[in-house]
């Protein structure tokens, strides 16, 4: 999805926030508690000039400039993500949508409005009364949730991965189909697509395409009854060499060195 219908989204919840906390402001007395749901859910109306629990009010001021910072961030990095990264964007756009709506109460009022007053666990012995809160409190909470998931399953995918497979034309057997072509046949990404009965053998690397057959699939060359190059064993027997014999004139005048004439 482009990234304009989450920075859209962003605006809608920011706007949600910015009308429930104007509702609050108009109709609810400040500190008064409305009991919605008993002993669990209530609302009451409650200004906050810190962050979250009240902490540090002298520093509201510079909380105002990070949220703009922090939403200027969200946009740059919402607009280098890809479009099928649904879920991140989603966790950003919740994220910025809280940014907007605490920093709008901020400029206008240099106070947050809350008024969404939860206690966990009643009744039990691990009862909390949760600090009130507002809608942009939860966008912000919601987003992180989600982004921590979608990293953690992508931290998985890493560790983890599976090679998808593609759609490559040959086969294996070598013979065309009949439409005259050759049959369609799925491979992992690296392998080699092995013509006239030959075996396709997968590889990681281009440099094991190099590396001989027997030592990518395991298979063993051919034995040899007799290694090549190498003589059989055989028992040799001495040759007895045939004697000339001289027969008057032969090769012994012939070898017999002339005597000088006088």
């Amino acid at each position: 999805m482009a990234t304009r219908y989450f920075v859209l989204l962003s605006v809608i919840l920011a706007g949600t926030d910015q009308l429930t906390k104007w509702l609050a402001r108009e109709y609810l007395p400040e500190r008064i508690q409305h009991e919605i749901i008993p002993e669990f859910f209530r609302v009451t109306l409650n200004y906050n000039e810190g962050i979250a629990w009240g902490m540090l009010p002298e520093w509201s001021e510079y909380f105002t400039y990070f949220a703009i910072i922090m939403v200027l961030v969200i946009l740059m990095i919402l607009r280098k993500l890809d479009k099928d990264e649904v879920w991140l964007k989603t966790a950003l756009a919740f994220q910025m949508a809280g940014a907007i709506g605490n920093m709008a109460d901020r400029l206008m009022y240099h106070k947050v409005t809350d008024f969404l007053d939860v206690t966990l666990f009643p009744g039990t012995g691990w009862e909390y009364d949760w600090p009130i809160f507002n809608l942009a409190d939860s966008f912000v909470v919601v987003g992180t949730i989600v982004l921590v998931l979608v990293l953690l399953l992508a931290r998985e995918q890493v560790d983890d991965p599976k090679p998808a497979s593609e759609k490559v034309h040959g086969s294996l057997t070598g013979l065309p189909d009949e439409r005259g072509g050759w049959e369609e046949s799925e491979r992992l990404p690296g392998s080699i697509a092995m013509d006239e009965g030959l075996r396709e053998i997968p590889v990681e690397e281009p440099s094991e395409m190099l590396v001989p057959f027997e030592e990518v699939d395991g298979t063993q060359p051919e034995e040899l009854d007799e290694p090549l190059g190498n003589e059989p064993d055989t028992i040799k027997e001495p040759v007895d060499k045939p004697v000339l014999e001289d027969k008057g004139g032969g090769l012994s005048e012939l070898s017999r060195r002339p005597e000088p004439n006088d």
